[in-house]
């Protein structure tokens, strides 16, 4: 076990990669610790793939769009999204450096590939999202590239502890094997991907209740950095943050239930009523997963989505011309065509039977039966129904405004089906308050001397919700990563006292 190091990089997922290379690419002795047996976290295991503008692929886009999408119209994009709510300087500087990073990433060993925007909505939209080649191959090699450089990874070591002297950052408390030891440093890069994996965090910072959350994220960011840092006074007023990603079936009794059938129809866009029996939205919202997952949390994290006997007796023997709002993500991956149809589904009463049994779904002869097993409003739900089938036969939602195309299957006679959608998270992206360079600030708004924090433990990219720009918390996991290290080397050479003064 290292006694010293210059910095020591808490996590090895895509922002803690990204500033241990850049530190030992600059010939600073770095250690990056690992809290569980294998490096990559949820930028590997997770994502496919990153954001980027003004990148080498898209500069050479044989499509006109991709070569004419500046840095410029990415900011104002984001920063319109975010309502000016956001740290400009620190989104300008993310996105200046990602199409460095792109470079930087296929010279270490991971390379990506320019492909199409993977959801529905967005195909009009420049190309930004650069896929991964050979991910999990491409990971080792960046991590070889580390080795190479002088860096020791660290597994099975969580860091427990900061040691600081006169406010500035003195060395690193870990644990490995059961047993505590310390390694002194001059600075500290926490990395560790935010807090999804800690209920209690989750249920502090959560608006709504923790039972409709089905996370995705990585288990084991249990917020242990963001813990650490606020013991040191880190400002902490941006943690509630999620990245609300569409919304999923799922069983409350069994976590690892799945069926092909019941995900598929949970990414289409039927009838939705919330928890009051009210329609809330143009349900083709499904083909934008951010808003799909925003709109599905301010209804408390669920709603329902229903469908009649008529329906199911259509979708069991035929094909229906409507894309699954998750087909180009799985198509990008395997490069094969979009189809924009489902079905046909010949097992789908068995499926729904199996929905049932797992309690996620609700079947009556009537509405009134199916307003009672959900406890809804009779009322709502029947009005609601009612005024569904109105516009489906005049083919215009003057309410929500949903392409007509989806206006089909009038809810005109049972028995009939519910099927409940809850609030599904990528992981937490509100964290600790940070400037441009990625220092941890201070609820006195002054820099913790000598702590960074990056990927999912650091704010300022967000407002309330994820942005609508495909692979932007990856972009910016890899992106803060990097500014992070540079930033470190920079103290490094400097010296606190120049550097912070």
């Amino acid at each position: 076990m290292l006694d010293q190091a210059d910095v020591v990089v808490i996590g090895a997922g895509a922002s803690g990669i990204g500033a241990a290379l850049t530190l030992a690419q600059a010939g600073k002795k770095v250690a990056l610790l690992e809290k569980g047996n294998k490096p990559g976290g949820a930028g590997m295991f997770g994502a496919q793939g990153l954001f980027a503008v003004e990148s080498k692929a898209q500069q050479e886009s044989s499509e006109v769009s991709d070569r004419n999408y500046k840095l410029q119209d990415a900011y104002k994009e984001l920063i319109d999204y975010t309502h000016y709510r956001s740290n400009l300087a620190l989104t300008r500087k993310v996105l200046q450096e990602s199409a460095s990073t792109i470079a930087w990433l296929a010279d270490n060993g991971l390379k990506t590939e320019l492909v199409d925007n993977t959801q529905e909505v967005h195909q009009g939209h420049p190309r930004v999202y650069h896929q991964y080649i050979d991910k999990f191959a491409g990971f080792q090699r960046l991590l070889e590239q580390f080795s190479a450089n002088g860096g020791e990874i660290l597994t099975e070591t969580a860091a427990v502890d900061l040691q600081t002297n006169g406010g500035q950052i003195t060395g690193v408390q870990v644990e490995h094997a059961d047993q505590r030891h310390l390694i002194e440093t001059k600075a500290v890069i926490v990395a560790d991907g935010g807090y999804v994996g800690n209920k209690k965090l989750v249920e502090e910072n959560l608006q709504i209740d923790a039972a409709n959350l089905y996370s995705m994220g990585e288990r084991k960011a249990t917020g242990d950095g963001i813990s650490m840092l606020a013991k040191l006074g880190a400002d902490t007023s941006s943690l509630g943050v999620f990245e609300n990603h569409a919304a999923s079936a799922v069983s409350p009794t069994d976590p690892k239930w799945h069926n092909d059938t019941i995900f598929t129809l949970t990414n289409l866009p039927f009838l939705w009523v919330n928890g009051e029996g009210k329609r809330f939205v143009n349900e083709d919202i499904c083909y934008d997963f951010a808003l799909w997952g925003n709109i599905t949390y301010t209804q408390g994290g669920f709603y329902y989505f229903l469908l009649n006997q008529e329906q199911v007796d259509f979708l069991q023997e035929n094909k229906l011309a409507w894309t699954h709002s998750f087909e180009r993500t799985f198509t990008s991956l395997s490069h094969e065509p979009v189809t924009h149809e489902v079905g046909p589904f010949p097992t789908i009463a068995d499926d729904l039977n199996d929905a049932i049994k797992n309690n996620l779904a609700w079947k009556a002869d009537s509405i009134e039966k199916l307003a009672n097993k959900l406890d809804l409003s009779l009322g709502n739900l029947q009005a609601t129904v009612t005024r569904y089938n109105q516009l489906i036969n005049e083919n215009n939602d003057l309410d929500f405004n949903k392409d007509p195309k989806f206006l089909a299957f009038p809810l005109e006679k049972g028995p009939y089906y519910a099927i409940k959608a809850q609030s599904t998270t990528l992981g937490t992206i509100g964290g600790i308050s940070v400037n441009d360079d990625l220092e941890v600030m201070g609820k006195d708004k002054k820099p913790i001397q000598g702590a960074f924090a990056v990927g999912n433990n650091a704010a300022g990219m967000y407002d309330t919700s994820y942005p609508t720009l495909e692979g932007v918390s990856c972009a910016f996991a890899w992106n803060s990563g990097r500014l992070a290290g540079k930033a470190a080397v920079k103290l490094l050479e400097q010296g606190c006292e120049k550097y912070y003064h």
